[in-house]
């Protein structure tokens, strides 16, 4: 889904030094806290932390370099686990050198005086020194450990944080797909509103040419806004009803006496709340380009209900089938609507339509509820 080749580019990945600094003072928890009681046998100073500064230090090494050059971009193993393998046996050397040479030999202590027990054997030198080798040789398993500890925790860290980088880049590139398809919808939905108004405007021109003009300017007004308000993301609720009834206004110009229209715009609770533009226009752009008949007793009956949570849009109108050779409004303003409602609202809408006894109904639901 993209180039990640970069990954690991320094000027691609700016650094974090949070998360530098956190994942330090864990490694210090995890690598120095449990060695100060485990070498308490010894009479060390300074020498018991070397082992988990080496610790540490191979697990920068895999981190920064091994795991990303063996591991992600050439997904060579036998390299990298031979690397580790000397690695590993490095730092056992190294410590073994350091608490071999470096620390003193614990003796047992001797008895009290006069404590009536016998003095304790002499011990030799080679014997002294015979036991402090098995007491050294006895911590390098736990060394071992440690070392294989820093390995898998530097595999981890490095997968998770490139899944996290990944899982970013991908979320971005989704959301700048959504918003390109998003402006496209609109950009064939404004033409589509346009065509239909301008259809409206030149039948009335026929009838009125008062009314036509009258409508011309009304178009005017609905333009500027489809202009400017149709880019934000989210405009108020209060302006986009405003829309929608200079719509219907404009509409209504070219209704006989035959249509029944019935308009319920409850704005009671719209104080405050945002949506995005232009979504209940489709609706009732299909109910007057198809549920008016110049001939016939029609209706339109559009109902727009604010509470707390939700916005309701019902529109019901009468319903007269196309004949098949009609391609005119082919469903284009209802498919867009549907898609950017898929993207914008996701979970938090629902949109119905249904037609039963020659009226056809739809209903869009849009809840704002943790969406302030």
């Amino acid at each position: 889904m993209g180039n990640y080749s970069n990954f690991n580019n320094t000027k691609s990945t700016p650094i974090k030094w949070t998360y530098i600094v956190i994942q330090f003072i864990l490694l210090l928890l995890i690598f120095i806290g449990p060695e100060i009681p485990f070498s308490l046998e010894f009479e060390f100073t300074t020498n018991r932390f070397y082992a988990p500064i080496c610790c540490i230090a191979v697990y920068y090494i895999n981190y920064y370099f091994l795991v990303n050059r063996y591991l992600f971009t050439k997904k060579r193993v036998l390299p990298f686990l031979g690397i580790n393998i000397v690695l590993i046996l490095a730092v056992v050397a190294i410590t073994y050198y350091i608490f071999y040479t470096q620390s003193k030999p614990i003796l047992p202590p001797p008895p009290p005086q006069n404590s009536g027990f016998p003095p304790p054997p002499i011990i030799s030198t080679e014997e002294i020194m015979h036991i402090h080798f098995i007491r050294v040789m006895n911590i390098m398993p736990r060394i071992m450990i440690l070392v294989l500890l820093a390995i898998v925790l530097s595999i981890l860290v490095r997968f998770s944080r490139k899944w996290s980088i990944l899982k970013r880049k991908e979320m971005q590139m989704k959301a700048q797909l959504q918003e390109n398809e998003l402006k496209n919808l609109k950009n064939q939905l404004n033409p589509h509103f346009l065509f239909n108004t301008l259809n409206n405007i030149y039948a009335l021109i026929s009838i009125s040419q008062d009314k036509a003009q009258k409508s011309i300017h009304e178009l005017s007004q609905l333009l500027r806004y489809i202009l400017y308000e149709n880019n934000e993301t989210e405009v108020t609720l209060e302006k986009d009803l405003l829309f929608v009834k200079n719509y219907i206004s404009l509409m209504q110009l070219r209704l006989n006496s035959l249509t029944t229209l019935k308009v319920d715009i409850n704005e009671k609770c719209v104080s405050g709340k945002k949506i995005a533009p232009l979504l209940f226009i489709s609706l009732i752009e299909n109910a007057f380009k198809h549920g008016v008949s110049c001939s016939k007793e029609s209706f339109v009956s559009i109902s727009i209900h604010v509470n707390e949570d939700t916005v309701i849009c019902r529109v019901a109108n009468s319903y007269f089938p196309k004949k098949g050779n009609d391609k005119s409004g082919s469903g284009i303003g209802i498919n867009n609507l549907q898609r950017q409602l898929d993207i914008l609202y996701s979970d938090r809408y629902s949109l119905t339509k249904s037609i039963e006894n020659n009226i056809y109904t739809t209903e869009l639901i849009i809840n704002f509820k943790n969406h302030q």
